[in-house]
C-alpha cells in the first residue's frame, strides 16, 4: 500500500494538530500490519485489518470533513459497509486519495514507479 504509506507519512512531520499526527502513526502501524499478512501470502484482506483501517482513516480524516466531501469520498464511504474489500491496490488508491485530498498533499499517481518498498520487519 504504497500510495496510503507514503500519504500518512508526511502527516506526523507536519504542522498538523497532535491528534492528526497520532492518528496518523496508528494508520501507519495498520498499513504495517497490512503489508506483512499480504508478504505471508495473505491473498484477501482480513476483516478485522479493513476495519482497521477504514477506522483510524475516518478519525485521520474526520468525520466532518468526510459527510462535507461525501461526493468525493464515496469509494471510502462504501468501505465501511462491505464484507469483501477490494484488492489492495485499489484500496491503496481510495484510502491515499482520501488523505491527499483531505491534507493538501500531491494527488497519488495511478501507476507508480515500480521499485522495492521498505517497511518495518514483521515477526
Amino acid at each position: 500500500m504504497p500510495k496510503t504509506i507514503s500519504a500518512t507519512d508526511h502527516l506526523p512531520r507536519s504542522a498538523c494538530p497532535a491528534d492528526a499526527r497520532r492518528h496518523a502513526v496508528d494508520l501507519l502501524l495498520a498499513l504495517a500490519a497490512v503489508e506483512c499478512h499480504a508478504s505471508v501470502g495473505g491473498r484477501t484482506l482480513l476483516p478485522g485489518l479493513l476495519r482497521d483501517l477504514v477506522i483510524i482513516t475516518t478519525r485521520l480524516a474526520g468525520r466532518s470533513w468526510l459527510e462535507i466531501n461525501a461526493d468525493s469520498t464515496a469509494a471510502f464511504a462504501a468501505l465501511q459497509t462491505t464484507v469483501h474489500p477490494p484488492p489492495l491496490p485499489e484500496l491503496d488508491q481510495i484510502l491515499a486519495s482520501v488523505l491527499s485530498e483531505r491534507f493538501g498533499l500531491p494527488r497519488p499517481r495511478q501507476h507508480p514507479r515500480p521499485g522495492p518498498m521498505v517497511l518495518p520487519v514483521c515477526r
